[in-house]
């Protein structure tokens, strides 16, 4: 039993002598937030938008229109300069048709409606910033990077009917982005463009009989929403380091 003991003590003098050493080369313990406060806390993350190209074909319709809504195809191209910023411009043809309201005034009262005011193209320029990125798991099964961004620009849109002729338009937004995959994305946006039309035009007779029509422009808020499949060039992106 004494020998056992001894051989004990003798293997503890020389085991301490090397915890020591040991903990004497990794330091104290520090906490989880201590070491991400200490060292990078993303190492080789997809910067899935800096660097490169994206081409978004997208379709949509305008919000909130009283007589004439607008359908939208068209799409835009956008070079992200770092991950957070971006340029692009952006540029949608329009089809028009009547809401209910409009259906229903042309049929009561046709003799007072001239016509509706509606879009045939709005192109802009656009800077667009990227505030919030994640990733979002779907049933615990697939994970989707994901982003939320803002968007400011100006540019001009087409009109006809109660008004022919092109507006400048300043327009501001918000959108969300999926990625399907490094290089393939979902996109919807919400658009605010601002510029000055008119609804409809007003069909008129003088004190002599002679027909006229007139049209009253104001500078008011236009929305939309759209939707596009972005593609990006090139397919594979850089990571951090």
């Amino acid at each position: 039993m004494r020998t056992n003991i001894k051989q004990i003590l003798a293997f503890l003098l020389v085991l301490l002598p090397s915890l020591a050493f040991g903990a004497s080369i990794q330091g104290p313990r520090r906490s989880a937030l201590e070491r991400l406060e200490g060292g990078d806390a993303i190492r080789s993350q997809l910067l899935l938008r800096g660097g490169r190209f994206e081409v978004t074909p997208a379709v949509g319709f305008t919000l909130g229109d009283a007589y004439k809504r607008n359908l939208l195809f068209g799409g835009s191209l956008t070079y992200h300069i770092i991950d957070q910023l971006a340029v692009g411009a952006t540029a949608f043809g329009a089809m028009g048709f009547n809401t209910d309201l409009g259906d229903r005034l042309e049929s009561e009262r046709p003799e007072r409606i001239g016509a509706y005011g509606e879009d045939n193209l709005l192109v802009t320029g656009e800077l667009t910033y990227t505030p919030i990125v994640g990733k979002f798991n779907l049933f615990g099964r697939f994970v989707f990077n994901y982003d939320t961004h803002l968007l400011a620009g100006c540019g001009a849109v087409k009109t006809s009917g109660a008004v022919d002729g092109f507006s400048v338009a300043p327009v501001v937004g918000v959108g969300i982005r999926g990625f399907l995959s490094d290089a393939v994305s979902i996109q919807l946006q919400f658009r605010d463009y601002l510029y000055s039309s008119a609804e409809s035009a007003l069909s008129t007779k003088d004190t002599e009989g002679n027909s006229k029509t007139e049209s009253d422009k104001t500078f008011s808020n236009h929305f939309a929403v759209t939707a596009g499949i972005g593609i990006f060039f090139p397919f594979t992106p850089k990571t951090s380091r």
